[in-house]
């Protein structure tokens, strides 16, 4: 028998502390902010959607710094008691399906429960990804080989999902809480932050007109630049089935928990589906990568622009980090490359586009905070990074 949590009657769910008794972060990775169209269960669920937010970085080492800490990245995992998580006197639970968001990197921290990857390059494959500079003769061979590897394996076992999926996460969740959501005292409730993988390639979803070992072949191969254009269509319908399973299975999450829970609901990055033969998540100053679906329930009002380093003071209600409620300029960040946004306009070091349409604009006064924004932080190019460049991937 699977959980139902108890709901609430409007106006009750927060506690002496001021936060709301029940908050719950839902982060989808590389969820492209143009297919937010495609959750259509979770966009009915949310109260208020805001079109024009950005992520820090086109990474996860990048972006959940700033989406957990409310702080820019400093390229080692989670800033040392920057986690919101500290924020909320109650049970907190955090279920990741990213090894980049294990406790290897400190995101356990604030959690009583927290489940999710080993990081740390345990694999042969993290291993290579860590030790080889991406775009050498050594990781191309060391990528052509775990290529030909995961090809033979595929024929002779049965191949699962990439990631851990998102019905077994939701469950795990639900099981976590129920105990904390039957009471009625006010010190009792929790925090929840899940975060899915659904949309991150290879592109594997069930009910796919290819099999999953397919699936993942046809994926590696577009994105390491050898695909056909019916391989790269292929991929991009891939990408959309993975968007709509997620929401098919976001919707019990939704349907169980209280009416008053809180929710922030964001993607820490975008991705890449061809655009100038560009595939994935690599570090370019694009808005394809840096706009990302956001919505929120039972939250405070926004400014014209959100960015993800807000997500802390969102969840809580006053200031975390150095996030805001009222916002007209955000900022993002990879390796020397940087960005500027507000409501209109993306600046970088390519020049200035309109949001809109893509096509080249002037804001000077934009172009000038571009200028002086030095962030502390460097997502190197040669170091472990999202599984874009992990052997295979690139």
């Amino acid at each position: 028998m699977t959980p139902q949590l108890v709901r609430t009657e409007p106006g009750t769910d927060s506690n002496s502390t001021g936060t709301p008794r029940r908050t719950l972060l839902v982060t989808v990775d590389s969820l492209r902010a143009d297919h937010f169209d495609e959750l259509e269960r979770t966009r009915s669920y949310l109260d208020r959607t805001h079109p024009r937010t950005f992520a820090t970085s086109t990474a996860t080492l990048g972006s959940f710094p700033a989406i957990v800490g409310g702080e820019y990245a400093t390229g080692g995992g989670l800033n040392e008691g920057t986690s919101v998580a500290r924020r909320f006197d109650r049970r907190c639970v955090g279920i990741t399906t990213n090894h980049l968001l294990s406790a290897e990197y400190g995101y356990d921290e604030g959690f009583d429960s927290f489940a999710s990857p080993k990081g740390g390059g345990e694999t042969l494959k993290d291993k290579g990804a860590i030790l080889l500079d991406r775009g050498t003769l050594a990781y191309d061979v060391a990528s052509w080989g775990w290529n030909r590897y995961q090809a033979l394996r595929s024929r002779f076992r049965k191949i699962e999902k990439s990631f851990r999926p998102a019905d077994d996460v939701i469950e795990s969740f639900l099981d976590a809480v129920e105990d904390a959501d039957r009471s009625g005292n006010d010190g009792d409730g929790w925090f929840g932050w899940l975060h899915f993988m659904e949309p991150h390639h290879p592109y594997d979803p069930n009910g796919a007109s290819v099999g999953r070992a397919e699936a993942q072949r046809v994926t590696r191969r577009v994105l390491s630049g050898r695909g056909s254009a019916a391989d790269e269509d292929l991929v991009r319908e891939l990408y959309r089935r993975e968007v709509v399973e997620l929401d098919r299975k976001l919707a019990r999450l939704w349907e169980a928990i209280p009416d008053e829970t809180r929710v922030v609901f964001c993607a820490d990055h975008g991705e890449l589906l061809g655009e100038d033969g560009l595939w994935g998540h690599p570090g370019e100053m694009r808005p394809e990568l840096l706009r990302v679906p956001f919505g929120t329930r039972n939250a405070p009002e926004l400014g014209d622009v959100v960015s993800l380093i807000d997500v802390p003071t969102i969840l809580v209600g006053s200031e975390h980090g150095i996030g805001t409620l009222d916002r007209e300029v955000a900022f993002a960040a990879y390796g020397e490359h940087k960005a500027a946004m507000n409501a209109d306009h993306l600046a970088s070091a390519a020049g200035t586009i309109r949001l809109v349409d893509g096509d080249p604009a002037s804001d000077p006064a934009l172009e000038r905070k571009l200028d002086r924004f030095e962030p502390e932080y460097v997502i190197k190019e040669d170091a472990l990074q999202e599984d874009l460049e992990d052997l295979g991937y690139a």
